[in-house]
């Protein structure tokens, strides 16, 4: 794992390929995503490794199917692992505690798009970290027809790969970005590190406070 994040960082593709390291940086973005998709409790970087996959397309390190198919599936199986959890946990105690985990907010704005918008909502939930997975919870703690759900879910997850790997790919095959890849890349990685940094503290702050006036109400 070392020398893969080591490879990536001083931009030595043909290290990654000399040891292996391919198949598990796409086995890594693969989980990663299927995880982010999955728990909300998971501050994971889902966009910004999308970003950076599609990058890694553009440079002819990864294959396009990295972005075409597996991060898509990858996401699309994560929704469905969402929405059972919300059928499951429905009037539990446990989302509760979730919702202690959640940014302000975010739990009423998922309520909201997907009252507003029904099915359409996986659409535009699946560009905002932490409504991307609440948006299914809330479709499964609603009962929604399973069929739409796994439909919406993986179309959406597609137009969500597709449309950021994209942007990034042609960035890094833009003729004038061309000195700049190394930077690209290297911002990429560390965007990525950066915002689980942050959503971690976040997430802690978030319980700390939790914790402090549930003693103080005692």
């Amino acid at each position: 794992m070392q020398e893969m994040l080591l490879a990536i960082w001083q931009q030595d593709y043909a290290l990654l390929s000399q040891t292996g390291a391919i198949g598990l940086l796409v086995a890594c973005l693969v989980v990663i995503l299927f995880l982010e998709s999955s728990f909300v409790f998971l501050p994971l970087p889902g966009d910004s490794l999308v970003l950076l996959a599609g990058g890694l397309v553009g440079l002819g390190v990864l294959g396009p199917e990295v972005t075409l198919l597996y991060l898509p599936l990858a996401a699309g199986l994560g929704s469905l692992v969402a929405y059972w959890q919300g059928r499951a946990l429905a009037e539990t105690r446990f989302m509760h505690h979730i919702e202690t985990l959640l940014p302000e907010g975010q739990l009423a704005r998922a309520g909201s798009l997907l009252a507003r918008h029904g099915f359409l909502a996986m659409f535009s939930s699946r560009f905002v970290p932490f409504v991307r997975v609440l948006t299914p919870m809330l479709m499964g703690i609603s009962r929604l027809h399973l069929l739409r759900v796994v439909v919406a879910g993986f179309a959406s997850a597609f137009l969500w790969t597709f449309a950021l790997s994209m942007v990034s790919k042609g960035m890094m095959q833009v003729p004038w970005l061309a000195t700049y890849q190394h930077l690209l890349a290297k911002g990429l990685l560390l965007t990525s590190l950066l915002l689980f940094v942050l959503a971690v503290f976040a997430i802690g702050a978030r319980l700390y406070r939790h914790r402090r006036r549930s003693v103080c109400d005692e």
